[in-house]
């Protein structure tokens, strides 16, 4: 199985970066990161967008407030049409990400 990297870089989000898929046949999208909440008791998260369209997101509950969480990593099926795509990471409402955090994107083939 080979691993194609298409982000990995500090944040804060959103994070845009162009990729381009490695044939039409099914593929899984890893996404892992982590972000924080200014309040308590709150879903956070990330969400994953492929070229204009959410497909997944990658969340996680935070109890406290101000602390940076880990999200659950997100494994995304996806069919693609071979050829330039564009990914998108943004941030659930209520989430906050900053140079503190840090974002993976992989496509595992």
């Amino acid at each position: 199985m080979a691993i194609d990297v298409i982000i990995n870089q500090q944040g804060p989000l959103p994070i845009k970066e162009l990729f381009n898929s490695p044939g039409d046949e099914p593929v899984v999208l890893e996404v892992n990161g982590s972000v924080w909440t200014q309040s308590p008791n709150t879903m956070i998260g990330i969400q994953v967008w492929i070229d204009g369209n959410v497909v997944g997101k990658a969340q996680i509950f935070s109890n406290t407030a101000t602390t940076h969480r880990t999200v659950v990593p997100a494994y995304i099926q996806l069919q693609l049409p071979f050829g330039q795509h564009t990914i998108a990471l943004t941030p659930f409402p209520g989430t906050v990400s900053d140079v503190n955090d840090f974002y993976t994107a992989v496509i595992h083939t």
